[in-house]
């Protein structure tokens, strides 16, 4: 009886720890497969309406004012894909100078799957505006630039530098001199914290998908920076000084952009 009772002890612990060993081995959690990430650029174009920018044309403003460029640069940073849930992420420390001789700029890799859009700033955040530019290497955005985009005198960086001519007559007679001009100046340099502008493309679809590098094709039409300014009397601004004039045109930057097909 004592050796069967033994017998019987030992098949109920081989079952329990067979049983135990099946509980532990069920509840073990499914791996999570690493997320998949891909190569992302930034294709950035700029045009004046329907017209590419260059430096040779002449431009007319939706007012009718024309104008000449001689120069069209803007910092781009806090940059952020708009996931379909809302969320969103965030492509750390990168700064972008755009400048219409320049199309793509690559953002690195990032996450695969559906985005509603994109989200920016034009300019830099406060406290890489305040730093000393000659602590960047020559091929960062943020180094110093040729042509400056940097205020020595005001501690800080251009956010958006535009520059050319217009025509301030009242009918529009004026002739272009020999530099291929208007016989007045047109400029706006703007910066300052206050006007680090956020662009919101979030309702523009796009997907990033494993097998091939994505492009997001970006446009910016300058026109749209002119909106509600009359460029015949409001023609300059270094944000100080002008500050109200300033504001206008920070606050149109945001309708510059849309996102391309």
């Amino acid at each position: 009886m004592f050796k069967k009772n033994i017998k019987s002890a030992y098949i109920i612990l081989a079952a329990r720890a067979i049983v135990s060993c099946k509980k532990s081995t069920d509840t073990q959690p499914t791996p999570t497969p690493a997320s998949q990430t891909q190569d992302l650029s930034l294709n950035m174009t700029s045009v004046a309406d329907n017209n590419s920018i260059n430096y040779t044309s002449i431009f007319t403003t939706d007012a009718g004012a024309r104008y000449t460029i001689t120069g069209f640069r803007y910092y781009v940073s806090n940059i952020r894909l708009v996931k379909q849930d809302g969320t969103e992420y965030p492509i750390a420390n990168k700064y972008l100078l755009v400048n219409p001789a320049v199309a793509s700029y690559d953002l690195g890799q990032v996450p695969v799957g559906n985005y509603k859009g994109i989200r920016f700033n034009v300019g830099v955040d406060s406290v890489t505006n305040h730093k000393d530019p000659t602590i960047y290497p020559s091929t960062n955005p943020l180094a110093i630039q040729s042509p400056g985009i940097h205020w020595d005198w005001n501690s800080g960086y251009i956010f958006l530098m535009f520059e050319g001519t217009c025509d301030t007559t009242a009918g529009n007679t004026d002739v272009l001199n020999m530099m291929g001009g208007f016989n007045h100046d047109l400029f706006f340099h703007i910066g300052m914290d206050m006007l680090y502008t956020p662009v919101d493309l979030s309702n523009s679809s796009f997907t990033i998908n494993s097998s091939s590098a994505a492009t997001l094709k970006i446009q910016a039409n300058l026109n749209k920076l002119f909106t509600s300014v009359n460029i015949k009397t409001e023609n300059e601004s270094h944000t100080m000084g002008s500050v109200p004039l300033a504001t206008k045109v920070a606050g149109n930057i945001p309708t510059m952009f849309s996102i391309l097909p």
